[in-house]
């Protein structure tokens, strides 16, 4: 993936939409699962966009 490409755009967008829904469940939800899911897919994401970067 080359960095400015129309799918890395998507998934910056994707990353920072999940980042700010986890923040927002941080501190509007009583359960914290759902911060925790957001949360960790945001990062998931962001890793294997910076792999997908490396190897291209």
């Amino acid at each position: 993936m080359i960095r400015g490409s129309k799918s890395d755009e998507w998934m910056t967008l994707l990353f920072m939409l999940l980042a700010i829904t986890a923040v927002i469940c941080f501190f509007a939800v009583d359960n914290r699962l759902i911060f925790m899911i957001c949360g960790g897919t945001a990062v998931v994401l962001r890793i294997i966009q910076y792999i997908m970067r490396f190897f291209s």
